[in-house]
């Protein structure tokens, strides 16, 4: 029986969330000029530009990422990540039976 409350409260916190975004598309689609205006200046217009910002902000950081791993790639297949010790020679660290 728990189990069944813990499903429709999960179930029931979905149709809220997607109930609450129908409804704030329904208002936004039947605002007047003068209504967008003064949200804009007030700033509520200015979330779709922060989560903009934070795209390109991710997108940096992950295509910064792939350079680095593009050149060690290029580094691996020079040999110039080898260190010289033990681990970089299979042939001297497998085991002599």
């Amino acid at each position: 029986m728990a189990e069944l409350l813990t499903w429709a409260g999960v179930l029931l916190a979905v149709a809220l969330v997607i109930w609450v975004l129908v409804r704030e598309n329904d208002s936004r689609r039947q605002r007047t000029v003068e209504q967008w205006e003064r949200e804009n200046a007030a700033g509520q217009g200015k979330l779709n530009q922060f989560v903009r910002a934070g795209a390109l902000g991710l997108e940096g950081m992950l295509m910064s990422e792939k350079r680095q791993a593009v050149q060690y790639q290029k580094d691996e297949e020079q040999g110039m990540t080898r260190t010289g010790s033990k681990g970089d020679d299979a042939d001297r660290t497998a085991e002599k039976e």
